[in-house]
Order: structure tokens, then C-alpha cells, then sequence
């Protein structure tokens, strides 16, 4: 695999990659917890984008720039968390898309770290995709775009031999066990020894509107990342690296 970064290469350079993968690694500024960077939903999904170069497969692989500004509602009342309207991610998808569509950029994969961003990304990604078949003749080349979320390559069963008892599920782990210890492993120089206090909250089978701080860890972490570990963010960055292999294989 050969990997470049779109941003450090010229113009003139780009011309002979249009057959290239495009990578987006997807994130958010928002706030996570006392002991994790406010970027920690970028930093991992740029993380797994740079280990893909290392995998074995006969493909070009562009690193574009991340999406780091994103709707990020559910913690906006924590200092530090930009939280962009639905809308306005909406048409940052589609005018995204667009112009990778525009410049003969066909092959498109969104590696996504924030789960709020995914049903305003995928309307604007549907939106250009739209624009773009209205615009071309039946001969261009069908674009195909992939967005996945990091997560999805976890298997339960690895879930459970690694925290057991203490996984808190997929819904709490929000600067929990698996962002730390993903950090750790990927960035361990941002990742603060501070011990985490302060995790409970008040679960709903509801939503409040506007969002109410029963709801919310005082300390802005979901679940307690005690036992989160570099070796365990070692073993989850392989699993989730094999996962986004095996789909490039699959669906390129």
C-alpha cells in the first residue's frame, strides 16, 4: 500500500492518484473527560487512517484532511465543545463529496469516530451523490463511498474477553475504557494520568430537550476508564485495522 497525505502533495501530484482510495478520517471537538484531549474522536480516527500504510495491499491510499468541527449536542455544555448545527454538517458533506466527485475522486472512505456526525454526513454524502449522477452521462464511473465507524470492527466477543464485568456497553463509553485506551496506545503523550471521578449520571429511556446535566457525568466521562491500557489499545487498533483492510479489499 502506498500512502500519501493530500495535503502535502502539489497539484500537479494529484493528477496521477485519481485512481487512489480517499481516506477522511472524521471526528469531533468536543470535550472528553478530565484525562482526554478534546480531539480524542479525530486523533483516533487519523490514527487508524496512518497505521493503514503498514497493511499489505496493492492500493494508493490518500489521507485527506480530518472533519473535526461536527454536531456534538450532547456535551456542548462542557467547556471546550464546538457543536456545529445538523444543517450546516449537512451541506459540509455534500460540498465535501462534491468536490472530490468533481475532481475525478470516485473511491471515497470516511473512517468515522463521532457517532452524532453519521445521519447528517450520510444526508449531505446522499445529496452529492445525487448532484453528481444528474450531471454525468452513463458512461462516468459509479462513485462508491464507504462510512464506517471505527467500533463496528469490534467483535462482542472481543469486547467481553477483554473488560468482562467492566465493559459499561457501547452506550457509556464515551472517555471510558475503550477511547483511553485507544489513546494511550496511539497517543500516549496526550493522555493525562488524572484518575477519573464522577461518572455516573442519570440513564433515560428518553431524550430532554434542551439537553439537562441529570444526564451528564460531572466529570464528562460515561463510564470509569480504569483498567483501559496501551496493550488493550494495541489489540482494539488491530482489530479495527484488520477490519478496514478487509473492507478495502472487499469494496475497491
Amino acid at each position: 500500500m502506498t500512502l500519501f497525505r493530500w495535503d502535502e502533495l502539489t497539484w500537479t501530484e494529484l493528477t496521477n492518484l485519481r485512481d487512489g482510495i480517499i481516506i477522511i478520517p472524521t471526528g469531533s471537538v468536543e470535550q472528553h473527560g478530565p484525562h482526554l484531549p478534546i480531539g480524542t474522536d479525530t486523533f483516533i480516527a487519523e490514527g487508524f487512517a496512518k497505521k493503514l500504510y503498514n497493511k499489505a495491499i496493492d492500493k494508493k491510499i490518500i489521507i485527506a484532511p480530518s472533519i473535526s468541527y461536527t454536531y456534538a449536542k450532547l456535551n456542548s455544555n462542557y467547556l471546550g465543545t464546538i457543536n456545529l448545527n445538523g444543517s450546516t454538517l449537512i451541506n459540509l458533506g455534500l460540498d465535501l463529496i462534491s468536490e472530490f466527485l468533481r475532481q475525478g475522486f470516485n473511491k471515497i472512505i470516511l473512517i468515522n469516530g463521532h457517532l452524532e456526525s453519521i445521519p447528517f454526513l450520510m444526508e449531505g454524502i446522499e445529496l452529492a451523490l445525487t448532484a453528481y449522477e444528474n450531471s454525468k452521462n452513463t458512461n462516468s464511473e459509479i462513485p462508491k463511498i464507504v462510512i464506517a465507524n471505527w467500533w463496528e470492527f469490534i467483535s462482542d466477543e472481543m469486547i467481553d474477553n477483554i473488560f468482562g464485568d467492566k465493559w459499561p456497553g457501547w452506550e457509556a463509553e464515551h472517555a471510558a475504557l475503550t477511547e483511553t485506551a485507544l489513546m494511550k496506545y496511539l497517543y500516549p503523550e496526550l493522555v493525562r494520568d488524572i484518575k477519573v471521578d464522577s461518572c455516573e449520571y442519570e440513564k433515560l429511556p428518553y431524550r430532554i430537550l434542551p439537553w439537562n446535566k441529570r444526564v451528564q457525568p460531572s466529570s464528562g466521562s460515561y463510564a470509569n476508564p480504569d483498567g483501559a491500557t496501551m496493550e488493550i489499545g494495541r489489540h482494539l487498533t488491530e482489530a479495527v485495522i484488520s477490519g478496514f483492510t478487509e473492507l478495502i479489499k472487499k469494496e475497491f
